[in-house]
């Protein structure tokens, strides 16, 4: 620029050498009219081309003092100026003479002036150019359940990259709602694993022994519980799940062993395990079933089903010593009423993100994968209705209900028949097959079961956005038809992340944590 305007003067100092009369005549009539203008267009030139480099770097500027954690004008101020120094271009001889960055209600205020040089001092009066931008720094409240899937095809570098990544995603939501007006509430997150099942609550203060059987209930147990699965018994024979003749209270046995509830839940009866709606254990046989760790008391029994329906075996006197664990998809199981409740629990809706990620921390790879059951679970964990009911109401203002839900793999409930298994299923969140729980009973493919989970999540996932819950789904190194399905079940083709490598699920994460805290810049 400096160059530039050192041409000029010398162009003009070589017509005023000119020793032509007629020339210098000219020349001079010429330039007392043009010179002025001439140089009045340069400093608008030069004044709209600062103007633009000013602008660039106070947007970046303000963009960075809005991203961070800094709540007071110094300390924002401080922020930008590093940010401005940084981007910002000047021209020769100018000068920045003022910026100034502070909080306005819920936006970050910037400006900032720069002095130019003047070719034509005299023309007409020369200000700072001056520039202002502003960012809209407060963020809807958030409430965001992380429903992660914990099943045993995870084991071992997918489940540490999961808990890495996780971490790392709460740490950036941590971040965001540092700079929100109200940060000790701006994030709240839930944190749901799952696989066959989920585990709602801890066994801490879970005793058997607590419980009151005569009005099912006790310290610690849930009120929503349904210990006898009483809503497996509704309706027409062919539409009921549970076909036990008599109530088994399934606390009730837990007691009789002497052992702790751990936490784990089957699933609620449809339509009820595909909504939001309020709330109005273990049988085994002789057979080699997985999960046989007592002795029949009806030996000679005509029906396998009276000995797995047969309470009176769960009394004291006639337990066996509980055999080892044995092998399982992802883990060892040890038989029992609590057989595959080992996941980590549930962590319910809270501000605590330092505790999500400790939980996250102990998640582990086990079972087989129920993503209805993880996504309806993430819902209850943001919903302001029973069971949790922690969530906001669906109508407040300024407040958002996300789920993120990662998984593997398809739905499977594992078709188990022969002669060793006459339950033809494990039991899982969903019992046992023939308890249809899915609307498909004994007989039922491995194809059928799969399908019927399949319509019972498109079902869940609609049901949620017509709650307006944002669903983000990503699913990982997997190349089956669940990706139509995750893909649909998102809130938008956008937050469906297709993840063909498990090391690169922290990108899907930053993008995720990216929409859900953009910031929106204003002039």
């Amino acid at each position: 620029m400096r160059n530039d305007r050192i041409k000029l003067v010398e162009t003009l100092k070589a017509g005023f050498a000119d020793r032509s009369g007629a020339t210098a005549v000219v020349f001079a009539v010429a330039f007392a009219v043009t010179a002025p203008l001439a140089l009045g267009v340069f400093d608008i030139y030069t004044s709209s081309q600062q103007r633009a480099k000013l602008q660039d770097a106070l947007d970046a500027a303000t963009l960075y003092a809005a991203k961070s954690t800094a709540t007071t004008n110094p300390d924002l101020n401080a922020q930008g100026k590093k940010m401005l120094d940084a981007n910002l271009k000047l021209i020769d001889d100018a000068k920045l003479v003022a910026y100034d960055f502070r909080m306005e209600g819920t936006k970050v205020v910037a400006s900032a002036s720069v002095e130019l040089p003047a070719f034509a001092p005299d023309l007409f009066k020369h200000e700072p150019v001056s520039v202002g931008s502003h960012v809209e720094r407060a963020m809807d409240n958030l409430e965001i359940a992380l429903v992660l899937d914990n099943t045993g095809s995870m084991a071992g570098n997918k489940i540490d990259t999961l808990i890495t990544e996780s971490k790392k995603l709460v740490d950036k939501l941590k971040l965001a709602a540092g700079r929100s007006a109200d940060p000790a509430n701006a994030v709240k997150i839930a944190l749901v694993p799952f696989s066959s099942a989920v585990r709602v609550q801890g066994d801490t203060d879970l005793s058997g022994s607590n419980y009151d059987t005569g009005k099912r209930s006790g310290p610690n147990i849930p009120t929503w519980l349904d210990p006898e699965g009483l809503a497996h018994r509704t309706g027409s024979p062919e539409k009921r799940y549970d076909i036990f003749t008599e109530k088994t209270d399934r606390l009730a046995i837990m007691k009789g062993l002497s052992t702790k509830w751990a936490g784990c839940v089957e699933a609620r009866t449809y339509p009820y395990d595909v909504n939001d709606d309020p709330p109005s254990d273990e049988p085994s046989g002789d057979n080699s079933y997985a999960n046989n760790y007592i002795k029949d008391k009806l030996p000679d029994a005509d029906d396998w089903k009276d000995n797995e329906r047969d309470q009176t075996k769960y009394a004291n006197g006639y337990r066996n010593k509980l055999p080892n664990t044995f092998v399982a998809v992802g883990g060892s199981y040890k038989p029992g009423p609590n057989a595959g409740c080992t996941l980590q629990p549930i962590i319910r809706l809270s501000n605590d993100l330092d505790k999500v990620k400790t939980a996250i921390t102990g998640m582990k790879a086990i079972g087989t994968t129920n993503i209805p059951q993880g996504l309806v679970w993430g819902w209850h964990a943001i919903t302001p209705n029973a069971p949790l009911a922690d969530g906001r109401e669906y109508t407040e203002l300024h407040n958002r209900k996300i789920i993120i839900l990662m998984t593997d793999g398809q739905n499977t409930f594992d078709d188990v028949r022969d002669s060793n298994n006459l339950n033809q299923s494990d039991y899982t969140g969903l019992g046992y097959i023939w308890q249809r729980m899915l609307g498909v009973g004994s007989g039922a493919t491995s194809s059928e079961r799969t399908t019927a989970m399949n319509g019972r999540l498109s079902e869940l996932c609609t049901n949620a956005k017509k709650q307006k819950i944002e669903i983000y789904t990503i699913l990982v190194e997997d190349n089956s038809t669940v990706s139509t399905l995750l893909r649909d079940c998102a809130s938008s083709p956008a937050k469906f992340y297709n993840v063909k490598n498990v090391s690169t699920l922290g990108v899907a994460f930053d993008a995720i944590a990216g929409s859900i805290t953009n910031l929106r810049l204003s002039h």
